[in-house]
């Protein structure tokens, strides 16, 4: 079966949410992801906002509630263990603006009005993870949401849309350039492709 589009801006993103104050840690996953989607959906259905300042605000929401350090780290696997103090900090640096740039136009892509169904929360230890499902009319897509506590709240570190986990997406592909290529052919890629949408 045919992916939808949005599966490939994920899986093509080598080549890609907070309230405007970060909830606190006493609120429930659910209620953190509720207020980051209502926020989203707000901006999207909002006619008074501009294309770029739709796109900056949900940018912004991104950025601050994905746990880049982390997810930076993940991405690489046991390549980031060889990595130099500089070299981990440039690579962070140029996966989260990557990240958040195709993550912001995923959303603004993807994400309309639609009806957005939460199911069930499970929590261990300072994880979380929330599933839902967005109900359109001729699908049901599952998106659960992964985040750990941090002494500011709750913050994300992956989403798994229809079954695919984009932190895992990354992973793989970067491993396999690494594999074949190097670390610094991978990062002198990315750089480029930020460059290019600067």
């Amino acid at each position: 079966m045919k992916k939808p589009l949005w599966i490939w801006i994920v899986s093509l993103g080598l080549i890609a949410f907070s309230p405007w104050t970060r909830p606190a840690l006493a609120e429930t996953p659910t209620g953190y992801v509720r207020g980051i989607l209502t926020q989203v959906m707000a901006l999207q259905n909002d006619p008074a906002q501009s294309a770029q300042a739709r796109s900056q605000a949900i940018h912004r929401i991104i950025e601050r509630n994905f746990d880049f350090a982390l997810m930076a780290k993940d991405s690489l696997g046991p390549a980031y263990e060889r990595l130099s103090g500089g070299q981990r900090q440039e690579f962070t640096q140029t996966f989260s603006y990557l990240f958040q740039d195709s993550y912001t136009r995923l959303v603004i892509n993807f994400l309309k009005k639609e009806n957005i169904q939460y199911g069930r929360e499970t929590s261990d230890g300072n994880k979380a993870r929330v599933e839902t499902t967005i109900a359109r009319t001729n699908e049901n897509i599952p998106v659960t949401y992964l985040m750990h506590t941090t002494p500011q709240g709750w913050v994300l570190y992956d989403v798994i849309v229809d079954g695919v986990s984009i932190l895992q997406n990354y992973k793989t592909q970067f491993g396999q350039v690494i594999r074949t290529k190097s670390f610094e052919f991978l990062l002198n890629k990315m750089q480029e492709q930020r460059r290019a949408i600067q």
